[in-house]
């Protein structure tokens, strides 16, 4: 049984002003940085054979915060990457939107739809989302624990070929926290989901399955500080 434990890196300068991203990168915010170190420490009570981060700088810092001195092998994932946007990277989501609210629509509520402006399709990425899970599942490892770095498209299009639903439902599904846990088993041949946006992991043993705090689906401790992530869902990507 592999688990495979995918985060979004921390906050950064560019999440704080609303820009799109993509493939471009902006620094970690003292905020972003923050975060990631309290996930490093709830993350304490787990032993990783291995990390995989997105080759973007700001999930390479965020993976490095999260291992500290652990000795935990470190892989460059150029299949978690997040999503390619082409013209739109850099720009503010709300100019987006009110240059072009058909497009905008289409990005952030019809994946399927979309139509990408020099940059990825959706059917790109979950090609690569699929072929990161391929590539874990094939592992010769035996009840590994695994931890990525990644990104919100990445990770959704993950949480959507584990549900076997349609590209059309991939982003409005669920929400991608910064700094939180998503918490995927692979056993017997079939990827399942454990949690979504958890605060602390789920450790499993033959006997039993218990979390180091509160397991939860879509919960974020109440002192947690998320101006990024709950200011405006539509604009955090």
């Amino acid at each position: 049984m592999i688990h495979l434990y995918m985060t979004r890196h921390g906050q950064t300068v560019w999440n704080s002003q609303w820009r799109i991203q993509g493939q471009k990168n902006s620094p970690l915010t003292i905020q972003g940085i923050e975060d990631a170190e309290a996930l490093s420490d709830r993350l304490s009570s787990v032993s990783f054979e291995r990390c995989y981060s997105s080759p973007m700088p700001r999930a390479i810092h965020t993976a490095h915060i999260l291992i500290g001195r652990r000795g935990v092998p470190l892989f460059v994932e150029p299949n978690i990457a997040e999503m390619d946007l082409g013209r739109l990277e850099g720009i503010k989501a709300a100019d987006f939107e009110a240059t072009d609210p058909k497009a905008f629509d289409a990005f952030r509520n019809r994946p399927d739809c979309f139509v990408p402006q020099g940059g990825e399709t959706f059917e790109n990425v979950v090609s690569r989302a699929r072929a990161f899970l391929d590539r874990i599942a094939s592992l010769p490892l035996v009840d590994a624990n695994i931890l990525g770095v990644s990104h919100c498209i990445l990770i959704q299009a993950m949480t959507m070929i584990c549900k076997n639903r349609p590209l059309s439902s991939m982003r409005s599904a669920h929400f991608v926290k910064q700094t939180t846990l998503f918490h995927f088993i692979y056993d017997h041949g079939i990827w399942q989901i454990e949690s979504m946006n958890s605060e602390s992991p789920v450790i499993e043993t033959s006997e039993t399955r218990l979390s180091t705090k509160q397991k939860s689906h879509n919960h974020c401790h109440p002192n947690r500080r998320d101006h990024q992530q709950s200011e405006n869902n539509r604009y955090n990507f």
